[in-house]
């Protein structure tokens, strides 16, 4: 699962960290500091992130182009993480974010039909939801509803 070349290699570090640091983002929304008001924190941090996730996913997208996979041709491991971290995107923001990239929602959807991936989808063994433990500011819970 592994880049088979250089250049497969490369790519996938580069998108790699890229959508780390959407993950990383996350993580600082989720589970923000415990100075000061940790809601009010939330909403700050949650109102720059969203102002600014168009832009992010219009990268992912453009890095994307017509490829099928994000290292080119074929899967690769990296497909996995950021097919985690749009879906969970989709979960935690209004969907309508991810949709506005149908080259992104199209690659969401090779990514679930393929073999295993569609049965374990489709298993009832995985909940979408919580995304994330008790103790954080939101998708904490199976009736989360983003809101913007």
């Amino acid at each position: 699962m592994d880049g088979a070349n250089e250049k497969e290699k490369a790519r996938m570090g580069v998108i790699f960290e890229q959508v780390n640091d959407l993950w990383d983002s996350l993580i600082r929304i989720a589970y923000p500091p415990e100075v000061g008001n940790k809601k009010e924190i939330h909403d700050a941090v949650r109102k720059d992130y969203v102002a600014g996730l168009e832009a992010k996913l219009a990268a992912i997208a453009k890095f994307l182009g017509t490829d099928e996979w994000m290292a080119g041709t074929r899967l690769t491991f990296v497909d996995f993480f950021i097919y985690e971290t749009l879906d969970f995107h989709r979960r935690l923001f209004l969907p309508e974010h991810v949709n506005k990239f149908p080259s992104l929602v199209a690659y969401l959807d090779r990514v679930e039909e393929l073999k295993g991936v569609k049965e374990f989808l489709s298993s009832g063994s995985i909940k979408p939801l919580p995304i994330f433990g008790p103790f954080a500011c939101f998708g904490n819970t199976e009736d989360y509803q983003p809101t913007e």
